[in-house]
């Protein structure tokens, strides 16, 4: 215990040290001018046990907790400094979002963000802090990992196993942030934004060498947004850039990602409701992997401080026939393969919330995983308890 609150007191050191680094250099105030909030988390979670990337700490019951620290600081009435620092149990500081932000720029009413900005695709938002999130996790298109590797980028025959240690490209890079620079305005009930990045939304650049680019290329990111009345927003984003972080004597630029996406978001008294969709295609040699991903949730509250949710969401993809990679069936390593180049996957989860006071939540979240395409489903539910405290 004590080794740990010396760990946890060093990090706590090292981001308000940071934090004042950085306004510093601004000139900023910070008494005067310095907006600091967060959100603090702790619970328990235990999956079934088996090969599946959605099993979680191997099976083994564990407690886990989270820090979200956000400071930001008005520098003037148009110029302002935002970040989000992010603390796992495993106790590295994460810096997800840290932007010099300018807005009506010379008048036009159009505003800008530079540095580690929030990518503009489709419509997680703050749902993705534990606060907003009514479960445990993402939704299954931010976390699944499929069979394309990240370390070589070699197709491999759909394995639950590997997924499971971490090597797959994502479909869409977790909660989607990276270094860049992004325009975005509104024009009477529409929205829009348009973004250049260091990677590409499945592999974006953040934790790259050095933190900079590694993808001999620049994401695009463009979004379009209309509110017609109060409650309702209809979105529309597309993304496309080269995906692979090495070339490996390849063109990076013949081998892009092409990405279209779709969002509802409705509410209406106690009821709340956020869909998604995705339609992706990655270049990959004469081959087009596709995958469609789709993400529905609606939480109603029964009382002021009782709440129910529930979250389905679903990845397919197509079929192929071409030599994929293999170290289990063929010495060789490469064997012919007929079929699709990953599992299709669907993802059911409920939730049950209870608010002890303005400022702590509690909830309970359920996970049902199922795999397609497999002779055995495998055993990866997780049932999470999990206390939130805002401050």
């Amino acid at each position: 215990m004590i080794i740990h609150k010396i760990l946890v007191d060093r990090t706590v050191r090292r981001t308000g040290i940071l934090s004042i680094l950085l306004l510093g250099m601004l000139n900023v105030p910070v008494l005067a001018q310095l907006k600091i909030n967060g959100q603090a988390s702790a619970g328990f979670v235990a999956s079934q046990s088996s090969v599946s990337q959605y099993v979680f700490n191997q099976g083994r019951g564990t407690f886990a907790w989270r820090l979200d620290g956000f400071a930001d600081a008005a520098v003037s009435d148009n110029i302002a400094f935002l970040s989000n620092l992010r603390i796992l149990q495993d106790q590295v500081l994460h810096i997800d979002y840290l932007v010099l932000r300018v807005t009506d720029l010379a008048s036009s009413g159009i505003n800008a963000e530079l540095g580690q900005i929030g990518i503009p695709f489709e419509n997680l938002g703050e749902r993705r802090f534990p606060w907003r999130n009514p479960f445990f996790s993402l939704p299954l298109m931010n976390e699944h990992l499929t069979s394309l590797s990240n370390r070589d980028y070699i197709l491999r025959a759909p394995d639950l196993a590997r997924p499971a240690r971490g090597d797959g490209v994502h479909l869409l890079d977790g909660a989607l942030y990276d270094l860049g620079v992004k325009f975005y305005g509104e024009l009477g009930m529409f929205s829009y934004s348009a973004a250049l990045i260091d990677g590409m939304i499945s592999e974006t650049g953040t934790y790259g060498s050095a933190g900079l680019n590694t993808h001999h290329g620049f994401g695009k990111i463009l979004r379009l947004a209309a509110t017609p009345q109060t409650g309702l927003t209809i979105g529309i984003s597309y993304a496309f850039g080269p995906y692979m972080k090495d070339d490996y004597g390849r063109d990076p630029n013949r081998y892009l990602q092409r990405i279209l996406g779709s969002d509802i978001e409705f509410s209406a008294g106690y009821f709340s409701f956020y869909g998604q969709a995705a339609y992706n295609l990655w270049k990959y040699y004469s081959l087009n992997l596709k995958a469609f991903a789709y993400s529905v949730e609606a939480r109603y509250a029964v009382t002021p401080r009782l709440s129910i949710a529930g979250r389905a969401g679903g990845l397919v993809f197509n079929s192929i026939a071409s030599q994929v990679y293999t170290d289990t069936y063929d010495p060789a390593g490469f064997v012919p393969y007929s079929g699709k180049w990953d599992n299709d996957v669907l993802r059911l989860e409920g939730a049950l919330l209870y608010r002890f006071a303005r400022e702590l939540l509690f909830k309970i979240t359920y996970q049902w995983n199922r795999t397609y395409n497999v002779a055995i489903d495998p055993a990866d539910d997780v049932l999470a308890v999990q206390a939130v405290m805002s401050f």
